[in-house]
């Protein structure tokens, strides 16, 4: 180590010619980089106004649709327009007909209410009985159901009320007995102790004064049994409340006890359901995962592709864009032909459209004159009814035979008009079919025209919706008619049920003066039962403090066995910390090492290379002697010799003389002087030593704190590894130091 900073010393100035060839050999791969980074920013350049050029040619593009969407919505709203104007005519058409279809429901209905016969509400009358009954019979028997299940819940309380009271007095009767025995036990024993203390007493005063002590320790021995007793009786106490803790609550733990085990399997099944869905989630997630990964890596190919194929794409719609121009040209030439033909064709349509109007007027002449017909055949129809009705009346006042009769011939009237209804709905469903014919023929002349295709379209939904509010229309009366009739039957029927509903209420206060009887007992068992819980939740809270307790200290232990493996955890990251600190200056020291051999060895070189002179040879010689004594005396000093013993030719140095003021006999000026110099090279040589030697001990020690650490860390590791409770001692961490000792 003291050569190696020597020959650093001497080729200091080496080290600094190197110095400078070092920087131009670090700047070259900075070069490189800059260029490459200078071509990718080009490259990057070129990209973006690409990009650029890219964007400009969308932008064109898109105001150029928008320009083509507003023009299109224009054409729809003049189209809507025309569709709102067509459903306002429609709307009023369809208003005139749901007019008179409303006017004429109404007179069918009119009839209908007046051909009421007594058969028809015999039997609502019965229906609405037998419904009425059996909601109150459903409602009466849910009722006696729940006074059964009151009453079988009272029963049941008081059959286990007798058996806590058996119990009770079961237990009483132990406790009793036990009492006694213990008591017994406690007197005989005071008797004994009685016995005894008298005893002493007289042997205490017939004995003399050195006896004082024995008396003394009796005494002792006297009061202790007396506390000992006190605290049997107490214990005795504590023991009778603990039974009758310990009856109660085994009781009520066991009922607690099996709820909460169904409660617990419940909850852990539900939680294993739970567990088996996430994981499933958790597999699906990852699946989807990869499969979004694997999407992704496509999506940015098929981007890459897609944005070339769009390169290739504008170059087509350039093309595509003058070829549309010059079709454009040839379409509106040819839609200027095509309005003409058109015009001509309208024309047509038009007085064809006429003629069908005129014929459709005619239908509709035909039609009125129908209705005319129909009803003069109603108005006959309601005379005869109202004749035959009263006619019914009249017989039925006479004799039931004549009203059995009447019935029947009823009856028949109802067939004639039934089959009366049955010719008017045929004869209105012909004139409905020439009207559907009509609106066919209708329709189809005005198909041919394409702008009132989606009118007639409109026109033919509106028709159907129509029709089908007339059926719900006249099945709404039937329905409104059916539900008066009802009602007034009901309402004859309230009055009946209000009696039978009073008998009900009186059985109902008896049945709640039962349930009220049955809840003044429960609330007295309640009671009973809450002192029951009371007592038993302050053993619980006495057995939670008790748990409590023993958790905190469980707690404590570990927080101790923490404690000491944060304390483990710290001195082995010390440890790695040193590790590397030590490497890292073995490193430097290596490179510096190298450093210093290399420049020795060019040192080496050019002093080979270089020639001498005779005189120089000669007087490089003498200096060459001079040097090796020197060298001489330099390993002396680091030998361990003291300079002040070294000999020098003839002289030596003694007490009290400086090396520094030390010259050799017979010496010349110009030698002095290079003596004066060799001795200055000596004192920053000692100083070099000097500062060498500390270095080295403070590495020393160094190495010893590392080696120390590293065995303890070692033996901490092993010792917790073998006691996995924590339980190692300070001397256990204190034993590797003789181990470190022994090494150094």
């Amino acid at each position: 180590m003291a050569h190696a900073g020597v020959m650093g010393g001497v080729g200091f100035g080496v080290g600094q010619s190197l110095g400078t060839s070092l920087p131009v050999a670090s700047a070259l791969p900075r070069l490189v980089q800059e260029t490459e980074i200078q071509k990718l920013l080009t490259d990057e350049r070129i990209r973006s106004e690409q990009h650029k050029t890219n964007y400009q040619q969308l932008k064109a593009e898109h105001s150029r649709l928008q320009e083509e969407y507003l023009s299109l919505q224009e054409e729809v709203k003049a189209t809507v327009e025309e569709s709102r104007i067509v459903q306002e005519k429609y709307r009023s058409m369809y208003e005139t007909c749901r007019r008179e279809l409303v006017d004429r429901q109404a007179l069918l209905d009119d009839l209908r209410t007046k051909v009421m016969t007594p058969q028809r509400l015999e039997i609502v009358r019965s229906q609405v009985l037998e419904e009425v009954e059996r909601s109150y019979q459903e409602r009466y028997l849910k009722q006696e159901q729940e006074v059964e299940e009151a009453r079988a819940a009272v029963n049941r309380l008081r059959y286990e009320l007798s058996f806590v009271k058996a119990e009770y007095e079961h237990g009483k009767t132990d406790y009793g007995r036990q009492l006694q025995e213990l008591k017994m036990q406690h007197e005989l024993e005071l008797t004994n102790l009685r016995k005894e203390r008298d005893a002493t007493l007289s042997k205490v005063q017939a004995e003399s004064s050195s006896d004082a002590n024995k008396v003394r320790v009796l005494q002792r021995d006297n009061t202790a049994l007396h506390m000992r007793l006190k605290g049997l009786l107490a214990e005795v106490d504590e023991l009778r409340a603990e039974k009758e803790k310990v009856t109660l609550d085994s009781d009520s733990a066991q009922r607690t006890q099996a709820k909460q085990i169904g409660e617990l399997q419940a909850t852990i099944r539900s939680l294993e359901v739970e567990r088996e869905s996430l994981k499933r989630q958790n597999e699906a997630f990852q699946n989807e995962i990869l499969t979004h990964g694997a999407d992704m890596a496509k999506l940015r190919a098929n981007v890459h592709e897609l944005e070339r194929d769009l390169m290739a794409v504008r170059g087509q719609a350039e093309e595509a864009a003058h070829r549309a121009q010059v079709q454009l040209s040839d379409l509106k030439l040819d839609m200027v032909r095509q309005r003409g033909e058109l015009e001509k064709e309208r024309d047509k349509l038009a007085n064809l459209v006429e003629d069908l109007r005129t014929q459709v007027e005619i239908a509709e002449h035909k039609v009125r004159q129908l209705q005319v017909a129909l009803d003069n055949k109603e108005r006959e129809s309601v005379h005869r009814v109202t004749a035959a009705h009263e006619e019914e009346f009249v017989k039925i006042a006479k004799t039931e035979n004549e009203k059995f009769e009447l019935e029947t011939k009823l009856q028949e009237m109802e067939r004639r008009k039934i089959d009366d209804d049955a010719r008017r709905h045929a004869e209105q469903e012909k004139l409905v079919q020439r009207m559907q014919a009509a609106l066919v023929e209708r329709e189809q002349a005005e198909r041919e025209v394409a702008v009132l295709k989606a009118r007639l379209e409109k026109y033919d939904a509106l028709q159907d919706q129509v029709e089908r509010e007339r059926s719900e229309n006249t099945e709404l009366r039937a329905r409104l008619h059916q539900l008066e009739v009802e009602q007034a039957a009901a309402v004859r029927q309230e009055q009946d049920l209000t009696d039978q509903m009073i008998k009900l209420r009186n059985e109902g206060e008896l049945a709640r003066e039962e349930l009220r009887l049955t809840r003044q007992q429960l609330n007295k068992l309640q009671t009973s039962q809450d002192q029951l819980l009371s007592q038993q939740r302050v053993a619980m809270q006495e057995e939670r403090s008790h748990a409590d307790s023993r958790l905190s200290e469980m707690e404590q232990k570990l927080s101790e066995l923490q404690s000491k493996y944060s304390l483990a955890a710290g001195i082995h990251k010390k440890l790695k910390k040193k590790y590397s600190r030590v490497t890292e200056y073995l490193r430097d020291k290596i490179t510096v090492l190298k450093v210093s051999n290399h420049e020795l060895d060019l040192e080496k070189q050019v002093l080979h290379k270089n020639t001498v002179a005779a005189d120089q040879h000669l007087r490089l010689k003498k200096q060459w002697r001079d040097l090796y004594h020197r060298h001489q005396e330099f390993r002396a000093i680091i030998l361990g010799y003291s300079p002040r013993d070294v000999i020098f030719g003839n002289k030596g140095l003694v007490k009290g003389d400086n090396p520094s003021d030390f010259t050799l006999p017979n010496m010349t000026f110009m030698e002095q002087e290079l003596e004066k110099q060799h001795q200055e090279d000596l004192r920053m040589l000692r100083k070099r030593l000097d500062h060498l030697d500390y270095l080295q001990t403070a590495q020393l020690e160094e190495l010893s704190n590392i080696a120390h650490s590293t065995l303890l860390g070692s033996q901490v590791e092993q010792h917790v590894d073998d006691c996995p409770d924590g339980s190692f001692e300070k001397h256990d961490l204190e034993k590797p130091t003789s181990a470190v000792e022994e090494v150094f």
